[in-house]
This record gives structure tokens, C-alpha cells and sequence, in this order.
């Protein structure tokens, strides 16, 4: 057997040993201690539903879209072993989410290294196995992030093999369509991949020109400029005032300068032209875009497409621009450019576009129109209403559920709070924190907060120099794992949260990040990795050596985790699953509807009762608008429910304030906060 095949069926082993320990553990540790997030147990009650006969619904009654496809479809077959016992279905979940982990390690240990050097590629693929923090989110929680990161390492992995046979020979038509489809599991596994599978079309599409990386570095740099530049000037208190106008003018502007950079000729290679002609030729595409830009603003606040918007911040997206044009002559090796003219560019490729660019965009937008056409019609909304609720929260003022992201940094998804939703880049995060840590308890410095960011700036220089300490392997190998569109795929998603506000977002939903943080982290350890050893056969064993101890302590550590999270012999016998489901079925008869808030977890162990969502994430689209316009008392007048079982200080509150005020009466019994009250009818 090969070294290879060898150390993925040890780590495959190793992987699954974990699953299967938990796997057999006593049944209270499930709900307790293992699946302890609400929003899972909303796609394991539907899955039981549907396969039930009683459609997608968690209640049974209200149709409802608040979940991801992909996910609710594998839990399906798992779940309609409910009916024989309610933990049999997460047993074998375990083992079905411990294998796509075990799946998404190959994958990385295959990909990287394809890429960069073997070792590297060990302990990348080992600490992606044993590491808690990422097997916590995408592995334990029994919610889609297992199947994400899965499918998104397929996809990236058969883009590596695509970009290393491009160059020597086509692509077939076969390749394109299997990227696609790739692409659309990507997509379905989680809706708002949407953005990565987008630039990675563009990056395939015009794999053969320049077009690729500065189409997206554009589109990058205009992103996070704009809006950083709208949060500099209004402060982000007053942000969500803009923030409608501003991400409808961000996309128009984004539109404009495109379509006028290329025909302005700067997606040529910068190298191909003086540089008295690229500042010339940036100067002139710029003032274009913006002049076409402010003459189209007042136009479009007069028909109301947009309200007010500080204009002057659109000229600081001449920077980017400079930055990009200018980095690439740096970058590039020295040699004379072919300068192709931008019709003949056009005249030369664009039936290879069009007919790449038809299947790939076809097969995704088709699946994506198809999936939004269905909703549609059997639901009544074309995307899933959980979103929606979470978009309406953001918009209402106080910090309902959370609220909106409230500071700078948190806007773009960084947090010196490890356990922040808002972090975005979490690994990132937990690292430098864990340095930070390390430092102030050598050096004794007290302020915290402000070594962390000082940490982070210092850690951004020296990721910058290390790449440049071999730029050529930094680069070939950023263009083979997909680096830039993987990272503005990443910070499009987190823009798309927060650009118009949003509430309730939480750590699983950051996988496209935490993907391209570990292939950064490889990429400088391997650059490290080869200074060390290009003439030193002793530092190359000696590292191999390290990584094999490492992993054995990452293995370890990890064993550890998991005994103490999944113990044995803990006597349960008797008792409820949760204490929280005696209180509700001691004070409530059989048979009733419950409405509650959230409700995950006791909806799907309850018995004989029914609970109904009441915050709306798993609930109807009607009882949604009914929501927003504080009547969801009728909705449930309608439905003659029973009893309420929530926090009576939070339907006071913001969504809920005034909508119940009549409708509860005294409570009759308390578990924690939450109180069982009967509903007026």
C-alpha cells in the first residue's frame, strides 16, 4: 500500500475510533451534551415529518423553508428511524457526520498536497482532524457544516485538478458540467456559498487571462473600500441608515467599473504597458466610472430605487485599484507582455466564454431558479424564511437576538471575542488570541483589548513577509488552491450579513473562512517548511518527526475531549431526556399546541404534543407577515393553540412587544425563565 493511501486509512481510522466511542454513549448525553444547538433539531423534527407523511413541516402544520436543502435531504433517511426510538436517528448521525469529517481531512491532506510539500500537508490534514474548535463546528452540532466544508473541499479539490491540466491541454465540456454540479452541491449544502461558487466561475471562465485575478481583485477591492469608507464617515451608529443605498450603489458601481476598466484596456497585463500609459489609462476609467456613477445617483433617488448616500466615499476605490495594477508589475516576473487590445481579446475568447460560461452559470443559476421556483409555489416565498426573519430582526432597532453588527471590525466579521457569532474568521481569532495570551503573561501588559489588535496588525505584516520571502511558490500556490476566490467568496458572504443588517448569525455559518485560514497557514508553513530544509536532509526528517508527535498529541488531546463530552455509565434510567420536557408534559394535557420561542430540542423529544416555532425561523411564510405586523396572535388564534412556553420578558420585548399582551394567561409553572401560560383564545 501506498504511503499515501496508508496515512489516509490511519487518519480515516483514527477519525471515525471517535465517532464510534460516542456513538454507543448513554442516550441523555445526546440532547445534553453533544447536540446542543436548537437550530439542528429544527432539520431532524422536519426530516421525521416528511418522513412521516407529514410534509415539511416542524410542527406537522406549518409548511416551512427555514433550512438548507442539501442537509434536510440526508437527514430525511436518518430520521425516519425516529419512529423505532428518538436517539437511534443521532447514533447513526454521529457516524454519518464523523465519516464527511473524516472526508473533509483527506480531502485537505489530497489537496495541499497536490500543492505544497507532504508534511505540510500531514499536519494540516491531522490538525483539521483533532483540532476541538473545528470539529466542534462543522462535526458535532449535527447541523449542515459538516456537509459544507465536505463539499466544498470536493469542489476546490477537482479546481486544483482542473487548473493543472488547463495549461497543457482543454477542458472538456464533461469537466465543466461536473464542476457545476459540483458547484450546485456546494450551493445547496449552504445558500450563501453562493459567493464563493460565483467567483470561482469567473476564475474558471477566464482562467486564460489576466481577467481572472483582476476581475476579482476589483471587485474585492470596491467591496470592502465602499463600505468601509460609508462606516468611516457616518460611524457605524448611523451606518444602517445607508446601508439599503448603499449596497444597491456598491453593486451598480461595481457593474460600471467593470464593464469600463475592461474596454479602458487595464485588464490587460499591467507589465504590457508603461507605466506612465497604466496611470493614464487608470485615471481616465476611473473618473469615467465615477462621473457615470454620480450622474446616475440623483436619477435614482428620484424614482426611490435608492435614498440618501455620501457620494465623495466612492473615490477612495481608486486606491484599490492602484494597489492591484501596481502589485501585479511587482509580482510578476520581468518579462515583455503580450499587449492584446480589448475587442481583439473579446474577438479571440469570447466563444470559449460564453459556452463555459453558459454551462457553468446556466447549470447553477438553473438549479438555483429551479430551487427558488419551487419554494415558490409550495411554500409561497422563494428563499428560506429563516433568512428573512434574521434580516427583519437586524432592521428593528434595540439588539433583538443579538442584533446587527454593532462595531467596525464586527461588520467585517473580526472579533477579539473568541465566542463572538460575529467571528467571521475564527481560527484567525482563536490563534491570535491564544499568542496574545501567551505574550501578556510574559510581558505583564494589562490592556488586553488593545494587544490583541496591535497582535493582529503585527501578524498581517509578517503573513505579508513571509509570502514574500518566496513569492513565486506563494503565488503558484495561491492560484492553485483558489486563494483569491475563495477569499473574496468569503468576504462577500460576511458583507452580505451585514450590509443591510442582521441578526442572530452564529459560528457555523463561517466555513469558507475557516477553509481559506487553514490553506494561508499551510502556504506559510510551507514556505518556512522549504527555507529550512532546500539544503538540509536532517531539519527534513527531524520535521516529519515533529508533525508525527504533534499529531499523536492533537489525536490524544482530542481522545480526551471526547471522553470527558460522551461519558459512560451515567444512570438515566426513568428519567426524561431533558428536565425541561417533564416541566412542559407535567403541566400541559396530551395532545395540546405549544407555542414557543425556538423550541428545537423539546419539539423533537416531547411527547404527545406538539410544539409550534413562534419566532418564525421554522415556521409558515404567512405567520411571518402576520409576525411583522405584530398579528401572529391570529395566526395562532387560528391554529387553536393551547399554551405558550417562553420568556414572558421577551414577548415584552422586540419582535414580540404588544402582539401577546392579551393573549397569555398567569403562568403556572416555571422552568429557568421560560414559563408555561395559557393562550386566550
Amino acid at each position: 500500500m501506498k504511503k499515501e493511501k496508508l496515512f489516509e486509512l490511519i487518519l480515516f481510522i483514527a477519525i471515525m475510533a471517535g465517532a464510534g466511542y460516542a456513538v454507543f454513549s448513554d442516550a441523555h448525553n445526546f440532547p445534553n451534551r453533544w447536540f446542543t444547538r436548537d437550530d439542528a433539531y429544527y432539520y431532524f423534527k422536519v426530516a421525521q415529518n416528511i418522513s412521516e407523511g407529514l410534509g415539511s413541516a416542524f410542527d406537522g402544520i406549518n409548511l416551512s423553508n427555514g433550512y438548507h436543502p442539501l442537509w434536510l435531504l440526508v437527514n430525511i433517511p436518518i430520521f425516519s428511524l425516529a419512529r423505532v426510538d428518538l436517539v437511534l436517528p443521532l447514533r447513526v448521525l454521529i457516524l454519518v457526520m464523523g465519516a464527511l469529517h473524516a472526508g473533509s481531512a483527506i480531502l485537505l491532506y489530497r489537496l495541499i498536497s497536490n500543492v505544497l510539500s507532504r508534511v505540510v500537508a500531514i499536519l494540516a490534514a491531522t490538525f483539521w482532524a483533532f483540532n476541538f474548535y473545528i470539529y466542534a463546528t462543522t462535526a458535532q452540532f449535527g447541523l449542515e457544516t459538516g456537509l459544507v466544508v465536505f463539499s466544498s473541499l470536493l469542489f476546490l479539490y477537482y479546481a486544483e485538478k482542473l487548473e493543472r491540466k488547463w495549461r497543457t491541454e482543454s477542458l472538456t465540456r464533461k469537466e465543466i458540467i461536473t464542476f457545476a454540479l459540483l458547484a450546485v452541491m456546494v450551493m445547496f449544502s449552504r445558500l450563501d456559498t453562493i459567493f464563493f461558487v460565483l467567483f470561482f466561475g469567473i476564475y474558471l471562465v477566464f482562467r486564460k487571462t489576466p481577467l481572472r485575478y483582476l476581475l476579482l481583485s476589483d471587485i474585492l477591492g470596491i467591496l470592502f473600500f465602499t463600505f468601509a469608507n460609508v462606516i468611516y464617515k457616518v460611524g457605524m451608529k448611523e451606518y444602517y441608515l445607508f446601508g439599503e443605498s448603499t449596497l444597491k450603489i456598491t453593486l451598480l458601481f461595481i457593474a460600471i467599473s467593470l464593464l469600463i476598466y475592461y474596454f479602458s484596456g487595464l485588464y490587460q497585463h499591467p507589465c504590457s504597458m508603461s507605466v506612465r500609459s497604466l496611470v493614464l489609462r487608470i485615471a481616465t476609467a476611473f473618473l469615467a466610472s465615477i462621473l457615470i456613477i454620480f450622474l446616475a445617483i440623483p436619477l435614482l433617488q428620484r424614482v426611490g430605487f435608492v435614498e440618501s448616500f455620501p457620494r465623495s466615499v466612492l473615490f477612495i476605490n481608486l486606491i484599490p485599484l492602484l494597489i492591484t495594477r501596481f502589485g501585479v508589475r511587482y509580482l510578476s516576473p520581468k518579462r515583455v507582455r503580450e499587449k492584446i487590445p480589448p475587442l481583439q481579446l473579446l474577438r479571440e475568447n469570447w466563444k470559449t466564454w460564453l459556452s463555459e460560461g453558459f454551462a457553468y452559470f446556466g447549470i447553477v443559476g438553473g438549479a438555483l431558479g429551479v430551487y427558488m421556483l419551487f419554494n415558490q409555489l409550495y411554500f409561497g416565498t422563494p428563499s428560506p424564511v429563516s433568512g428573512q426573519v434574521k434580516r427583519w430582526w437586524g432592521s428593528l432597532s434595540g439588539n433583538v437576538y443579538g442584533g446587527s453588527a454593532n462595531r467596525k471590525y464586527t461588520f467585517f466579521g473580526l472579533d477579539a471575542k473568541p465566542d463572538s457569532d460575529f467571528n467571521a474568521w475564527g481560527f484567525f481569532t482563536q490563534f491570535t488570541i491564544w499568542m496574545r495570551d501567551t505574550l501578556t503573561r510574559w510581558v505583564g501588559y494589562s490592556d488586553k483589548d488593545s494587544a490583541y489588535w496591535q497582535l493582529f496588525v503585527l501578524i498581517v505584516i509578517l503573513i505579508v513577509i513571509i509570502l514574500l520571502l518566496n513569492k513565486k511558490r506563494a503565488m503558484r500556490a495561491s492560484v492553485k488552491l483558489g486563494l483569491l476566490p475563495l477569499f473574496v467568496g468569503a468576504l462577500a458572504q460576511v458583507i452580505f450579513y451585514h450590509a443591510t443588517g442582521y441578526s442572530a448569525v452564529k459560528e457555523w455559518y463561517w466555513v469558507t473562512q475557516l477553509i481559506f485560514t487553514v490553506f494561508l497557514f499551510a502556504l506559510l508553513l510551507d514556505i518556512l517548511f522549504l527555507s529550512l530544509v532546500q539544503h538540509n536532509g536532517a531539519v527534513r526528517n527531524f520535521a516529519y518527526l515533529a508533525t508525527i508527535l504533534l499529531a499523536f498529541f492533537w489525536a490524544q488531546n482530542f481522545y480526551m475531549r471526547l471522553a470527558h463530552l460522551m461519558p459512560y455509565g451515567v444512570v438515566h434510567e426513568g428519567h426524561e431526556y431533558m428536565e425541561i420536557i417533564a416541566v412542559v408534559e407535567e403541566n400541559t394535557e396530551e395532545g395540546t399546541l405549544i407555542g414557543m420561542t425556538g423550541g428545537g430540542n423539546l419539539g423533537y423529544f416531547i411527547e404527545n404534543r406538539t410544539i409550534v416555532n413562534m419566532d418564525g425561523l421554522i415556521n409558515s411564510y404567512e405567520y411571518f407577515q402576520l409576525h411583522k405586523d405584530g398579528r401572529g396572535d391570529e395566526h395562532f388564534e387560528a391554529m387553536e393553540l393551547d399554551y405558550v412556553f417562553s420568556n414572558p420578558l421577551i414577548l415584552a420585548e422586540l419582535p414580540y412587544k404588544g402582539e401577546y399582551e392579551e393573549r397569555l394567561g398567569q403562568p403556572t409553572a416555571y422552568y429557568r425563565k421560560k414559563a408555561v401560560m395559557k393562550f386566550l383564545r
